[in-house]
Formats: C-alpha cells, structure tokens, sequence
C-alpha cells in the first residue's frame, strides 16, 4: 500500500513537472508597424511599431535565410534574404509584420505596399 502511494505521488510530480516545462517554452513573436528604413547591404530592417504609450524602432537583422512575402497591386512575391531587402527597399512606411524566434531573430517578413 505504501509503495503505491508512493508511486502516486512520484507519478503526480512527474506529470505536473510536465506542464510546467511546457508552459515556459516561449512562442514566436509578432512585431506589426510600418517600414521606416531599409539597409540592404548592411542587412537591417528598421520600423516604426505603435505601442499603448507611442511609437517605438525596432532594428532587425536580416539574415539569408528570411523568407520575405511582399504583396503589391501586381501579386505577390515570395523571396529570400537581400533580394527581398532590395524589393521593399522603396517601400518606405508600408505595413510590414515580423515573425521572430523567442531570440528576436527574424524568421519571416510580411510586406503590403500600396503602390
């Protein structure tokens, strides 16, 4: 009886020990704002994102590997790392969404451009 009560209690720890490993993984993070400026050869991204209490820059990183998604009245694009830094080079406050890794690297720029 007492061993397994012992296993109860062990296998309870187990479990909810579990659960709060799970709970601190840390998701994807969204940045939504507007492009403010664009440095292909230096690979930064910087824009404007509206906060409760105003308007704050945020300098990106742009490696290679970001997959850039720009949407026009033409289609859209999908493309890579500096080709897709010289096609919204222009593009200066279009809307733009920033998926980045729980480590503020940036995985994925979304781009509308209204012209």
């Amino acid at each position: 009886m007492f061993r397994f009560i012992v296993s109860a209690v062990f296998g309870l720890v187990l479990v909810a020990g579990t659960g709060v490993a799970a709970d601190k993984t840390q998701k994807n993070q969204m940045v939504k704002g507007t492009i403010k400026s664009v440095d292909p050869e230096k690979g930064v991204l910087i824009i404007n994102q509206k906060l409760a209490n105003g308007v704050v820059d945020r300098e990106l990183s742009i490696t290679p590997t970001v997959e850039f998604v720009v949407t026009t009245k033409d289609g859209t694009k999908e493309v890579t790392g500096k080709e897709g830094m010289y096609l919204i080079e222009k593009a200066k406050d279009a809307s733009v969404q920033v998926k980045c890794d729980k480590d503020v690297n940036v995985l994925k720029v979304t781009v509308k451009m209204n012209k």
